[in-house]
């Protein structure tokens, strides 16, 4: 069974490798500007940023900080990537909705990019070794699920700008439930990236925090 799952999916994949190149690229793209970012930033936006992050790395070493308690942290979590897959979910189902799926992707992006050049610019290396125990454990799994629930509601919104044209004719019941299906299942990959963030990503902060 899971090798015919793995089968079909290494097929859709193969089938809207198009898609998945552009919405990669939308994502690379706000990466790459988050970085560009931080290096206009000024001295005072710089310094209160500094503070903020020196002030976490204190609390992380003296271990009071509340922000890393489990049940906070799975809950703000799966606030923000449950938001962010309703969002483009109901993008998908709008002819229109395309640009709007691209532009999240893209803040997504920018976020991520931002924070990284910002740490890894104060503080060097140490900041690449934090950045690398503070965002990577999670983002393994909710990277993918941004990129793979983007391309879905790409694929569905230009399937409707399509058909709006009367270039295409499409089955909607049948996209949509498949449409509904796929968005589910990236859900649940949301769900053990938000349990990761919650319960595994603070132990290596924690560690990093207590060798840089």
């Amino acid at each position: 069974m899971f090798k015919r799952l793995r089968r079909a999916f290494l097929e859709y994949i193969r089938e809207n490798s198009g898609i998945y190149t552009v919405v990669t690229i939308f994502f690379l793209v706000g990466l790459v500007s988050g970085a560009i970012v931080v290096r206009f930033l000024d001295e005072k936006q710089l310094v209160e940023l500094g503070t903020a992050v020196s002030g976490f790395l204190e609390g992380l070493k003296s271990g009071a900080n509340e922000v890393l308690m489990p049940l906070a942290l799975l809950k703000s979590s799966l606030q923000k990537n449950t938001l962010f897959i309703i969002i483009v979910w109901v993008l998908g189902f709008l002819w229109m909705g395309f640009p709007l799926v691209l532009a999240a992707v893209a803040v997504k992006g920018f976020a991520l990019g931002f924070t990284v050049a910002f740490i890894v610019s104060r503080s060097s290396l140490k900041g690449l070794v934090f950045c690398l125990a503070a965002l990577l454990p999670h983002n393994l799994l909710l990277v993918p699920a941004y990129i793979l629930a983007t391309a879905a509601a790409l694929t569905l919104s230009l399937l409707k700008f399509k058909d709006r044209l009367g270039k295409r004719r499409i089955n909607r019941s049948k996209y949509y439930r498949d449409y509904c299906y796929f968005m589910a299942l990236i859900f649940i990959l949301i769900l053990f990236g938000a349990f990761v963030e919650a319960y595994i990503t603070p132990v290596f902060m924690r560690l990093a925090a207590s060798v840089i």
